[in-house]
């Protein structure tokens, strides 16, 4: 029997590392990259085939240990430790975002490491530099960035990226984006259809699989929903550190929550703007990613707070549960701003710091929400 669409896309999510090889095995070019910072416009532009990444708890850092400090991301750890276990080798090419100094760092030793494991399978590797300070110097900055990048993905074995190859990749992009907006309603409606847990696996494989594939599943999973949820629960948005697996939204939901929305760089802002379609691609492109996509550098904060507060209206929510990393340096300034704007509009807050990535205390994490959405019912009774 055929998949479900829910089902193809949770196995797309699952098994990222299967993914890639089936996408490798069907002739596809594959360029991997992290986080939403890399235009995946010009991958597709160049007519490459893009698959964003992401650390799997699994993976934890035993041959990346000696070469990393205790305080990167535990998420960076476990991706190098994929890079160094060859299960990346079959890349065409690797694009590292400079979205966080960790991930500046995670390339010089990617660089670095065939000093002193020659026989490591490393995938190319590029760096890609995207500032987002809203200026006319900034713009042009990032313009030479994208230029740049369009032609080592041509020296990668792509063609040259032109105005017409640029102007139908962001329109591919755009009806994945579109798709992606069209159903989360079905995990943000007043009725939810999906758990929390499964719409960041529909989030997540929308860039696992590739684009025309992914957008088939989410438009063919919008047509045919899977019948609302039983029973009713308080409503929670998740925000802080990227959560790039379920298993907090899991932890969240077991507690007699629904989980309605993310903010967080895997969660729903990442398609909530398309790329403009008017006058020249690469000035629009140049915009997007500049000024339209969240981000540990996306400037100025004040606007970042009121989208993410739009997006706590739009879903209803009864309450907000921000989670950050052990070595989270960025986020946890933006709290006090962030919950003063909940304040104002009587939503709760909860705020949980210095989370272990590799080994959550779960136990306490349970403790603590299930507290939380007590007092969210004992608030409303």
């Amino acid at each position: 029997m055929d998949k479900t669409p829910l089902a193809a896309l949770s196995a797309a999510y699952a098994d990222q590392s299967g993914t890639a090889r089936r996408r490798k095995a069907a002739g596809e070019r594959l360029v991997g990259y992290f986080l939403n910072s890399v235009p995946v416009e010009l991958i597709l532009a160049a007519g490459l085939d893009p698959i964003r990444l992401r650390g799997e708890p699994a993976d934890r850092p035993v041959r990346a240990e000696p070469y990393m400090e205790e305080y990167f991301d535990g998420e960076v750890r476990a991706i190098f430790e994929a890079l160094l276990e060859g299960r990346h080798a079959l890349l065409d090419l690797l694009i590292v975002p400079r979205s966080s100094e960790v991930y500046l760092q995670l390339y010089y030793l990617i660089r670095e490491i065939p000093r002193w494991e020659p026989e490591a399978a490393l995938p190319p590797t590029v760096l890609f530099d995207l500032l987002q300070t809203p200026s006319y110097t900034t713009t042009r900055y990032d313009l030479g960035r994208m230029r740049a990048l369009a032609e080592r993905l041509r020296e990668a074995g792509g063609e040259a990226v032109d105005n017409s190859r640029l102007a139908g990749a962001i329109r591919t992009a755009n009806r994945l984006r579109a798709s992606l907006c069209a159903a989360a309603p079905l995990w943000r409606g007043a009725e939810p259809r999906l758990s929390g847990a499964d719409a960041l696996r529909v989030i997540g494989a929308a860039s696992v699989l590739g684009p025309a594939q992914a957008t088939a599943l989410i438009e063919a999973l919008v047509a045919a929903p899977p019948p609302p949820l039983a029973g009713s629960a308080p409503r929670l948005l998740i925000k802080g550190s990227p959560q790039h697996d379920a298993r907090f939204t899991e932890l969240v939901e077991s507690c007699g929550a629904c989980v309605v929305a993310h903010d967080h760089l895997g969660g729903d802002r990442t398609y909530e703007r398309p790329v403009s379609e008017e006058g020249d691609p690469w000035e629009a492109l140049v915009h997007h990613y500049q000024r339209e996509i969240p981000g540990p550098r996306a400037y100025p904060q004040a606007r970042e707070d009121q989208r993410f507060l739009a997006l706590a209206i739009e879903a209803a929510v009864d309450g907000v549960i921000i989670i950050h990393d052990e070595w989270d340096d960025t986020l946890g300034w933006e709290f006090p701003d962030q919950k003063r704007l909940l304040d104002e509009r009587g939503i709760p807050v909860l705020f949980l710091k210095r989370q272990p990535w590799f080994d959550p205390p779960e136990a306490l994490q349970r403790e603590a929400v299930s507290n939380f959405i007590a007092s969210i019912g004992r608030a409303g009774a």
